[in-house]
């Protein structure tokens, strides 16, 4: 599913910068990693490392087994990143998310909510987390230091078996 946010990205390191604006983050963001499909303009995105992201973002990330990571081009630090990890009972094996500390996370939030839920609900934190076992995945929007951070933990098929059985339990 998010094979083909990869290719897209890895001809885009032109030097003739093209912006993405902060107000289209969250719309990237779905379309990178609940669509796979991601279209940036040339040059609208660098490819980085893992070490290249700033600490903060690290530390929550642990330690991918693999990194594919774009520094966004635009004002302030963005990055589209998509990661794996060697799969567990507890490691969710693919990560896809986008950080910026340029992001307004109110509206990215919702933007992110209405997307995977149909609906708006007031947030009295600053991490929502939305669970969708059928898909496979679940979507966060959080904070981390000065970044606003959306991602999507794709789920192993045993935490989608675990999560399937225990939400047919609740209903």
């Amino acid at each position: 599913m998010v094979g083909a946010l990869v290719a897209l990205f890895l001809g885009s390191a032109n030097p003739t910068a093209a912006d993405v604006a902060a107000a289209q983050l969250p719309e990237l963001f779905e379309a990178a990693c609940l669509d796979g499909q991601a279209k940036l303009a040339p040059g609208s995105a660098t490819p980085v490392t893992f070490d290249a992201l700033p600490a903060e973002l690290r530390q929550g990330l642990g330690k991918p087994t693999s990194a594919k990571i774009w520094r966004l081009n635009g004002s302030g630090q963005a990055f589209l990143y998509l990661l794996d990890y060697q799969a567990d009972r507890h490691t969710n094996p693919r990560i896809c998310g986008l950080a910026s500390d340029g992001m307004d996370y109110a509206t990215a939030a919702d933007s992110v909510e209405m997307r995977v839920t149909g609906q708006i609900s007031p947030k009295s934190t600053r991490t929502t987390e939305w669970l969708n076992a059928t898909a496979g995945y679940s979507a966060l929007a959080t904070t981390t230091g000065a970044f606003k951070v959306l991602q999507v933990n794709w789920l192993s098929d045993s935490q989608r078996a675990e999560m399937q059985k225990a939400q047919s339990a609740i209903h």
